[in-house]
């Protein structure tokens, strides 16, 4: 294997004909910008499809026999990113080229492998808002002589609904075996997703237990208070996922290795707290 530093929004990948090798077998399309906001500059479009149409210009000049990309299951059109990656998909099945598309759910960072992936990101954001009105709630608390109180938090989104998440580390032994058993003929689109998901509700008493929230979905809409209400304009663009998963063409599913259960959830907020909760945009 020979590591090249390249770029997928310029031609040829950025790099020149010289250092690419003659025999490249296939390529593995991972790179994209991963952001669920809006996209006014057209960063989003620039890297994920005029770079995928970048990597198939290469493929094709270079004669490379297979095209592995990573997509998202999440082709909905619920925001930009979204798009990108149907389009994505549609040139690289028209591409003429053996490919592979995969499709994985929500991803989560694992005990060995972490990764700050949009759920966290969303929790951190309720903890940040939180911890900004700490101070004065239990300023409050205290002259007033009022017994310490946990704090309900309501968040949109249906309780009972499925919140599909699968761990970084399932889904890429689920490429790699792909890959190892593979047919060089053999195209074709692997939802890489999980077939025992939590339940939005379930993910929220997890959490609770260890940020002292309580977070509650509600289905319905309510009078948001300020917290809440904050949530609502800073996390939107995670709100659409809490509305539950319907993945019901699928056929090809993750068996995790890794399971989403209650221990997994809580190390990974625990894990996130203790990095201090960097900001990373949802």
């Amino acid at each position: 294997m020979i590591p090249l530093v390249g770029d997928i929004t310029e031609l040829n990948l950025g790099l020149t004909e010289d250092i690419v090798p003659k025999d490249i077998s296939t390529v593995y399309h991972l790179a994209a910008v991963h952001d669920l906001g809006p996209d006014p500059k057209g960063i989003i479009q620039r890297t994920n499809v005029d770079g995928t149409r970048n990597i198939i210009d290469f493929c094709k000049k270079y004669g490379v026999g297979r095209l592995l990309f990573c997509s998202t299951a999440y082709t909905n059109g619920h925001n930009p990113y979204e798009n990108s990656k149907t389009a994505c998909e549609e040139m690289v099945a028209k591409s003429g080229i053996p490919y592979v598309i995969f499709k994985p759910s929500i991803i989560m960072g694992s005990d060995k492998y972490q990764y700050s992936g949009h759920f966290l990101q969303f929790i951190m954001l309720i903890i940040r808002l939180h911890r900004m009105a700490e101070t004065i709630r239990r300023s409050l608390e205290g002259s007033m002589r009022l017994p310490a109180i946990r704090p309900v938090f309501r968040i949109p989104g249906d309780p009972m609904a499925l919140l599909n998440l699968v761990s970084v580390e399932d889904v890429a032994e689920r490429i790699a075996q792909n890959e190892r058993g593979r047919n060089i003929e053999d195209s074709g689109t692997f939802w890489l997703t999980n077939p025992k998901p939590p339940r939005l509700q379930e993910l929220c008493d997890w959490v609770s237990e260890v940020i002292l929230v309580d977070l509650k979905m509600a289905p319905d809409k309510f009078p948001a208070m300020p917290l809440e209400s904050a949530l609502q304009q800073y996390g939107k663009a995670f709100l659409p996922y809490l509305r539950g998963d319907h993945f019901d063409n699928v056929v090809t599913t993750v068996m995790p290795d890794v399971p989403i259960d209650k221990g997994f959830i809580q190390r990974a907020v625990q894990r996130a707290i203790l990095e201090g909760g960097k900001d990373v945009v949802i």
